[in-house]
C-alpha cells in the first residue's frame, strides 16, 4: 500500500469538525490526528485518538494516563460537507486489532475518507501533555 502523508488544505476544516465533536471528560487540550492518502484505495485515511498524558505532582506523579471522552457521532454525521456511506464499531480484539474503534467511510466535500476514531490512545504513542497538579494546569509536553 503506497501512502502519501502531506495534508491537503481541506483537511484543516475537517479536523475542526472532528475537534468540535470530541468532548473530553476532564483536563485535556489535545487529540491525536494522523492522515495518509492510500493510493490503492484512493481514500484519505484519518486516525483520531486521545493522547497520553503524564501526571506531575501528587500521589500519581510520573504516572501515564489519558482522559476519557465522548465522540458526538450524531453531530459528525450532520456536519456540513460530511457524507457517510457506512460506519461500524469494533471492540477490543487481540486477534485482528487490539484497539476498540469507530470507523466512518464516506466523503468530505467530495474527497473520499475513512475516519477511524480510536476509543483509547494508540499503542506506543508518545506522551503529549503534562497534567501539572502543582500549578493546576494542562500543557503540551
Amino acid at each position: 500500500m503506497a501512502l502519501i502523508s502531506k495534508r491537503p488544505r481541506w483537511f484543516y476544516p475537517f479536523a475542526g469538525i472532528i475537534e468540535r465533536c470530541w468532548q473530553h471528560h476532564g483536563a485535556c487540550e489535545h487529540l491525536n490526528l494522523k492522515t495518509a492518502y492510500d493510493t490503492e484505495t484512493h481514500e484519505w485515511l484519518i486516525l483520531a485518538s486521545p493522547v497520553f498524558q503524564e501526571v506531575l505532582g501528587g500521589a500519581d506523579d510520573g504516572k501515564q494516563v489519558w482522559t476519557a471522552f465522548t465522540f458526538n457521532a450524531d453531530a459528525f454525521l450532520r456536519a456540513p460537507g460530511v457524507f457517510v456511506e457506512r460506519f461500524a464499531v469494533s471492540s477490543y480484539c487481540a486477534r485482528y486489532d487490539a484497539a476498540p474503534k469507530l470507523v466512518f467511510v464516506g466523503k468530505y466535500r467530495s474527497h473520499p475518507i475513512r475516519l477511524t476514531v480510536l476509543l483509547e490512545p494508540q499503542a506506543g504513542s508518545p506522551t503529549a501533555e503534562i497534567i501539572d497538579t502543582l500549578r493546576n494546569e494542562v500543557r503540551a509536553k
